[in-house]
């Protein structure tokens, strides 16, 4: 069962301070109003299998529903968010513009494992962050296409994405989780309901 809100306010607290969403004329999934609000860290097992394997795969919707995945190698995993080069711009860019939600996976295809994150992306348009982003996927990116990649950046006005993720399932299906681990969190998964 999903619940749906609209014309309401909701206030969420975390450590940091209380924020008060107002939601008009618009309804949304209530689960995904309270996930948009965790502060989250990337594991070290993700981290490592992101780093080890050089490939995430990046999956978005369109308006209609229609799903899209495109794989990124040009990325860098921080603490709590994973940010990418968005390059060429065409399907998971578009999808972008309306629907801010996204699923990045990662699979290490030789121990038959891997995990799926879930959360939202923006488009860092800041000039201190776009930096700090660049400069850490610059020095993240594999060497076999990293001469290829500078040149599509300098010759291109290239975007950074910054992916803040909000839940994780592991793909082993060996450890399958029918629920999702929200990632360092207090909230208890146990009674969290399927997305």
């Amino acid at each position: 069962m999903l619940m749906c809100i609209s014309n309401v306010s909701l206030i969420v607290k975390n450590e940091l301070a209380s924020t008060k969403i107002h939601f008009w004329e618009s309804k949304l999934n209530l689960i995904e109003i309270l996930l948009m609000q965790i502060m989250v860290q990337i594991t070290s097992d993700v981290k490592r299998m992101m780093n080890t394997q050089k490939m995430i795969f990046v999956g978005t919707t369109n308006e209609q529903g229609v799903p899209n995945v495109s794989p990124r190698s040009s990325f860098y995993v921080d603490t709590d968010v994973i940010y990418w080069y968005e390059i060429f711009r065409h399907k998971s860019y578009e999808n972008f513009m309306t629907n801010n939600w996204v699923s990045v996976a990662v699979v290490d295809n030789v121990e038959f494992s891997g995990y799926q994150l879930k959360g939202h992306i923006k488009i860092i348009t800041d000039k201190e962050n776009y930096f700090y982003a660049a400069t850490r996927i610059s020095k993240n990116l594999p060497k076999n296409h990293e001469e290829y990649v500078q040149k599509l950046i300098s010759e291109q006005d290239v975007k950074i994405i910054q992916f803040q993720p909000v839940v994780l399932y592991s793909l082993n299906p060996v450890a399958f989780e029918k629920a999702p681990g929200v990632l360092e969190s207090d909230v208890d998964v146990d009674k969290m309901p399927e997305l």
